[in-house]
């Protein structure tokens, strides 16, 4: 039976898995040729999908320990957030590499044209100072409640990650829609929890 010190690290190690495992499983496909007719584009979808994911994942860690009460989520709450980081980054790298070549006046010329381009590029952007403010000593120095406010912009973020899909989708919207309901559920428990916490 393990302590609470060994349930917390089997859970962080969990986690770990969680953010590397797609990175074997695509440089997997990669080297076997697997990736489709063109490569390229599906790892720029892949990494945005992890990287969508693991961000809503990070977001349902607060509704999990709210019905749980195990500390070990919380603790766990920041390696999850910087994985989805991790892959939304690469996300953002993958499309100016492999699809852009790197052409830079033509990166921005698509982010002038494509709506879905900006929303996703906002999407990224927010989570920088998230990322930059989520170690424990960047959040004494700010106070917790302002700590607490500058995070909640994980919420529009992944708002604007899912626009980012729902406009990219051409034919098959289960992905976008299913995303989609999972961030409004955990928004309503959001508001939810906090309106019973208030009271």
């Amino acid at each position: 039976m393990l302590d609470a010190s060994q349930r917390i690290l089997a859970f962080r190690l969990l986690v770990m898995l969680a953010g590397s495992l797609p990175a074997a499983w695509l440089a997997w496909q990669w080297f076997f040729g697997d990736l489709g007719a063109v490569p390229a584009e599906a790892v720029v979808h892949f990494t945005g999908r992890t990287g969508l994911i693991l961000l809503l994942v990070t977001i349902a860690f607060s509704p999990a320990f709210r019905l749980t009460g195990w500390v070990g989520i919380m603790i766990a709450r920041r390696q999850m957030g910087l994985w989805a980081f991790f892959w939304l980054v690469a996300h953002m790298l993958a499309w100016m590499g492999l699809d852009q070549f790197w052409d830079w006046p033509w990166i921005r010329r698509e982010m002038v044209d494509l709506p879905y381009i900006r929303y996703g590029a906002a999407a990224l952007l927010l989570l920088v100072p998230l990322a930059l403010t989520s170690f424990r000593y960047t959040q004494k120095a700010m106070g917790f409640s302002a700590w607490h406010w500058l995070h909640r912009l994980i919420y529009v973020s992944a708002a604007l990650g899912v626009t980012h899909l729902w406009i990219l989708t051409r034919a098959d919207y289960r992905m976008p829609m299913l995303f989609a309901a999972v961030l409004a559920a955990l928004v309503v428990f959001r508001v939810v929890d906090a309106a019973i916490h208030r009271r």
